[in-house]
């Protein structure tokens, strides 16, 4: 299969990338934005991957990709890249073009990569599409998280569309909400993780290499999986 995989170059992302290419039956093609020495790196350990600067924030680099992929027969797109912090202050405290700006950077890139991939899914009547969302939409989220959770929960809402619309083209859409991960993408104080680690039934943050998992299972599930929501949480929050 063909595979797209946004924001791949570190964390989650990379631990997707690998996950994917492991068998090396796959072609993978992952984006990235600055990290281009990590990117290549990553590309150069396999054969079947493919790494493409684009940058969330610039309209017409996401454009020239969303056209580039629109030329393509890609079987799986898995949405996960997101530009900027996932923490920032208090509501009261955000600028209100500060949630237009995190919607241009990453719902309007989400739906413009999305719509290029769907043109040739709906042709050959074939198509999968991961979103990486977060388990904070399921419940009140952390303290300074409304402008990270309410994008998550747009294109959570959008998954749910295009489940609907894309079912009869045999074009899957699901979302995977995975918990806090320790990667530099959410990075937090030592004595907040002990404290997290503390609190968790597993007593072990979950792992990027975990939530790949289930995201390759996902991949090569039946079509008849469709418009599912997967929580990886060790039922922390239950949908």
């Amino acid at each position: 299969m063909n595979i797209i995989i946004t924001g791949g170059s570190s964390g989650l992302g990379k631990a997707l990338v690998e996950a994917c290419a492991a068998s090396g039956k796959d072609q993978v093609l992952f984006t990235y934005c600055r990290h281009e020495d990590e990117a290549q790196a990553l590309a150069g350990r396999f054969a079947n991957v493919t790494a493409v600067q684009v940058d969330f924030s610039d309209e017409a680099s996401v454009i020239h990709f969303a056209e580039m992929i629109a030329e393509k027969s890609t079987d799986v797109l898995i949405n996960n890249a997101y530009a900027g912090s996932p923490q920032g202050v208090h509501f009261h405290k955000t600028a209100p073009e500060d949630y237009a700006k995190a919607f241009e950077m990453n719902v309007m890139p989400v739906i413009r990569i999305t719509q290029a991939c769907v043109a040739g899914m709906r042709k050959r009547k074939f198509g999968k599409i991961i979103n990486i969302i977060t388990s904070y939409v399921m419940d009140v989220p952390p303290t300074g998280f409304s402008v990270y959770t309410a994008t998550k929960a747009y294109i959570r809402q959008l998954s749910k569309s295009w489940s609907k619309e894309l079912g009869r083209f045999n074009i899957t859409s699901n979302c995977v909400l995975p918990d806090y991960m320790q990667t530099s993408f959410g990075q937090v104080e030592d004595f907040q993780l002990e404290q997290m680690k503390s609190a968790h039934p597993l007593k072990e943050l979950l792992k990027p290499e975990e939530v790949a998992e289930v995201v390759c299972h996902l991949i090569q599930s039946s079509q008849q999986l469709n418009g599912v929501e997967i929580p990886i949480n060790a039922a922390q929050h239950i949908i």
